[in-house]
């Protein structure tokens, strides 16, 4: 953006750029002697350009602008402009059967415009190359597409649609209508220029602001072109609803009607005795008639029917002695020949009647058009409104103002930028003083956006009045604190932190022998969300992990080309026994729930072609492993109980660690184990690399860096994915691509409360179960116990209710804004919080007040998971 300077009334007006001052050079009268001969010579139009000086430097040339631009030529100017516009919707409306005296008309008009485009262009020196001289070129040159003799439409012309032809004549026409229309905003803007003619508009200059009101006048161009672009923009939009009334640009009907009776002629034609021949004649005669019918409630239709054959020119010529067709139509032949339509067939032709559409048609045009210029008047007023309350105002003063307050804003940012930003700070500062004041207030809009993002961050859930010593404890335990003495346990816990389904094949065709041992019935639940793995057996435990990674689509091809079955499978058996089997809640049962709801997202989300192959097999693997070898406590307690994991991994997520060299043994002890065994050494780094993140992301201290993580991406690409499109957001960086697919192992990991109620309340109580078998052995050790862990004091419901308000809810507003076909996580998460709602009233028969601050909250968390569900946000359904 170039730099506007503050102008002062006590100083001269800044230096203008190179091409103000030639214009200004050429309004001064400068001889053409002032411009530089080397800039003549290279410009190789100097002929021209001296010819035109002097013509505006003439006495001739000054008094044609001077007419040109008079109130007079101007009325003129504008009358002929709404002849142009209306006289042909007008002739049409009427149903005058000839456009000659259109054409007269018309003719008269473009041959004003182009005296006036000509006149404006050899005696006006800003009006070459201007904004105005390409609209009324574009504009003059329009006219010669409703002038009959040029390339106008022919009042005498039927409109004829032969065998074969498609109806796109009919858009054509209506597209190069709209194309007029636009092609003519530029000329409507000069009905600007009739306001300042009327009483009470005019106004008179003050001679001590003549500088400053010349600064102005500089910009009226641009003010002129931007709101002549929102004058076509209400065109684009407003047009279509002048067009609701009429009938269908692509009516099929009359073509198909057509169609049908050349079907029965050619019965016909072909009949080879009378008999068969007067069977087909009144089979024809009888389709007639129905045709006749069919359009008795339409305001167009058919009013003429003949039998003939259609020549190889494209005529058609009627063989009424052969045929002759008797009906009764309640439309006539119109005057306008214009308004007929004939559907021609090799033994038939049907002509249409199209008065009142024709009418209605341009009526809506007009309409269209009035609209155009009111809203032309309009913004003309306020432009102009505008223009004299600015050039009266001291606007040096304003923008010294904007420039003070854009340092302070900058200076008060200083302290909230991020490390990346405060190495830039040198050049912001630099750049500060260079800019102009509207690139200084594009940077504060960017600053504060900055600011409101940090605000709504900064801060960690907050504990309520009204929450519940449960709710307390599940708020505390999401920030990492004890309940024993408040104190933070983890060192690294401050730190910033319509689907497709799954190919089944029919009974067992299809199957191996590894999965050929699957019923049919839980092949069938794996397409749903009802797919329990606590209740399979361990032999076909294995055998499902082996079959979703085996056939998921989005890497299918890539596994069976690059990972034996075999191979698969004994991963999968050793991934089973690293599972430790008396966990109630992490074990193999709860990885295989994690590997089959990863691989369901990704086809809910049509994430196929959006993940690469390798991407999409290593995020199943990381799934299936993602808890291997679990010690049926948290961190917490490793760190507090200073065990040899947490010794190992210096605190940092050591459970997560652990299932992460868990898993690489696995493949690496063995190739019989080792899925990698045929991946490239780059590809298995790029492989190896994401299982880690992602594994490591599953630590809930990760949980609000993530949710913010996620939320920044919708607000980022919130049009992009709303339309369904986020292949572009996905694959924009290497790191949003691995947030997400972080974010849907972790989703996949807690979103038990995200199933249907009975999976839900089941995987909720063994989850619990084993939060108390910690707590039991805290107690035992006399430890302090863990918040969720005192079966004494948790209650179950209410426990999960404040889970799935702080934790839970967050996560699905997240997924479901990033990939909206995941809606039924939030619509099963609202069923659910409501039922332990209910749950917790029943047990605990809590006091009225309390249950109705819960009841509250919780129809705030419906509320909100019901607001990104695809319904409520018009996203269409598959």
């Amino acid at each position: 953006m170039a730099r506007i300077a503050p102008y002062s009334e006590d100083q001269p007006p800044a230096p203008a750029p190179a091409s103000t001052a030639k214009k200004t050079a050429r309004m001064s009268m400068a001889p053409p002697t002032m411009e530089p001969e080397g800039s003549r010579s290279k410009s190789g139009c100097t002929w021209l350009r001296n010819c035109r000086e002097a013509c505006i430097e003439s006495q001739t040339g000054q008094a044609v602008r001077k007419f040109l631009r008079g109130r007079p030529f101007s009325i003129v100017a504008m009358i002929a402009l709404f002849l142009a516009l209306f006289l042909g919707e007008i002739f049409v409306v009427c149903q005058v059967p000839s456009n000659t005296e259109q054409d007269v008309v018309l003719t008269i008009v473009f041959a004003l415009f182009i005296f006036e485009w000509v006149g404006l262009t050899l005696t006006d020196a800003n009006y070459l190359f201007g904004f105005f001289f390409v609209m009324d070129c574009v504009g003059t040159a329009s006219m010669v597409l409703d002038i009959t003799y040029m390339f106008g439409p022919d009042a005498m012309a039927v409109e004829e649609v032969t065998e074969g032809a498609s109806q796109d004549n009919v858009i054509v026409v209506r597209a190069a209508r709209a194309a007029k229309l636009g092609a003519r905003a530029g000329r409507l803007s000069r009905a600007v220029k009739l306001l300042k003619m009327l009483p009470g508009m005019s106004t008179k200059e003050d001679a001590s602001k003549v500088k400053i009101a010349r600064v102005i006048s500089n910009q009226l161009n641009t003010v002129l072109s931007t709101r002549v672009a929102f004058l076509t923009i209400c065109v684009v939009v407003v047009l279509p609803l002048f067009q609701m009334l009429q009938y269908p640009e692509m009516d099929d009907s009359m073509g198909t009607w057509a169609e049908l009776l050349d079907r029965n002629a050619a019965f016909f034609k072909q009949a080879t005795n009378s008999t068969e021949r007067l069977e087909q004649q009144t089979l024809l005669q009888t389709e007639v008639e129905r045709m006749m019918t069919a359009y008795d409630s339409f305001s167009y239709g058919p009013f003429h029917v003949c039998y003939g054959d259609l020549s190889s020119s494209g005529t058609f010529e009627c063989r009424n002695d052969l045929l002759n067709l008797n009906y009764t139509s309640k439309f006539s032949t119109p005057q306008r020949k214009a308004s007929i339509r004939e559907y021609s067939q090799e033994a038939i032709q049907v002509s249409f009647n199209l008065v009142v559409p024709k009418q209605e048609e341009s009526a809506a045009g007009m309409g269209l058009l009035c609209f155009v210029v009111l809203v032309m008047c309009i913004f003309g007023l306020l432009m102009s409104q505008s223009i004299s309350q600015v050039a009266l105002l001291p606007l040096e003063r304003m923008l010294s103002v904007v420039r003070q307050r854009c340092q302070q804003i900058f200076k008060y940012t200083t302290d909230l930028k991020d490390e990346e930003e405060s190495e830039d700070e040198d050049d912001d500062d630099q750049e500060l003083e260079q800019s102009s004041e509207f690139m200084l207030l594009e940077k504060v809009v960017k600053k504060l956006a900055a600011i409101a993002h940090l605000s709504s961050v900064a801060g960690e859930p907050e504990v309520k009045d009204n929450m519940t010593e449960n709710e307390i404890m599940t708020l505390n335990w999401l920030q990492g604190a004890s309940v024993a003495n408040g104190r933070k346990m983890i060192e690294g816990e401050d730190e910033k932190s319509t689907s497709m389904a799954i190919p089944t094949p029919r009974g067992k065709e299809g199957l191996s022998a590894i999965t050929g041992k699957i019923p049919a019935n839980t092949l069938e639940e794996l397409n749903t969300p009802d797919f329990n793995a606590l209740s399979q057996t361990v032999e076909l435990k294995i055998a499902i992990g082996t079959y979703v990674v085996w056939v998921h689509e989005g890497c299918l091809a890539w596994v069976r080309d690059n990972v034996p079955e075999n191979t698969l499978f004994k991963f999968m058996t050793a991934v089973e026994a690293k599972y430790p089997s008396e966990n109630p809640f992490h074990n193999f049962s709860h990885g295989l729930d994690v590997l089959y709801n990863v691989s369901r997202f990704c086809r809910l989300a049509n994430l196929q072609s959006t993940f690469t192959e390798t991407s999409q097999f290593w995020l199943l693997i990381a799934a299936s492993g993602h808890d291997l070898g679990h010690l049926g406590v948290n961190n917490q307690f490793l760190v507090e109980t200073t065990h040899e994991v947490a010794v190992k991994y210096n605190d940092r997520s050591p459970l997560e660690n652990l299932h992460c060299a868990m898993l690489f043994q696995i493949t690496n002890s063995s190739p019989d184990t080792n899925v990698f065994s045929n991946v490239d050494k780059d590809t298995y780094k790029e492989m190896r690399k994401g299982i880690i993140a992602a594994i490591l992301h599953t630590d809930m201290v990760k949980h609000n860096e993530m949710i913010k993580e996620l939320s920044l991406l919708y607000q980022m690409n919130s049009d992009a994915l709303d339309s369904l499109k986020a292949d572009g957001v996905v694959k924009s960086s290497a790191a949003t691509t691995q947030t997400l697919m972080n974010a849907l192992l972790h989703c996949a990991d807690i979103g038990n409360p995200m199933k249907p109620w009975d999976l839900c309340y089941e995987l909720a109580h063994l989850c619990l179960d084993e939060f108390f078998a910690q707590g039991d052995v805290e107690k035992e050790r006399g430890i302090p116990v863990q918040v969720l862990n005192d079966r004494e004091k948790v209650n179950r419901p209410n426990s999960q209710v404040g889970f799935i308000e702080f934790v839970i809810c967050p996560m699905a507003e997240s997924i479901c804004n990033i990939f909206p076909q995941l809606d039924n996580l939030a619509h099963h998460l609202g069923i659910n919080v409501q039922n332990w709602l209910q749950l917790w009233i029943d047990e605990a028969s809590p006091p009225e007040e309390q249950t109705s601050k819960v009841s509250e909250r919780v129809r705030r968390v419906v509320l909100r998971l019901k607001a990104v569900t695809r319904e409520e946000r018009n996203i269409p359904i598959d």
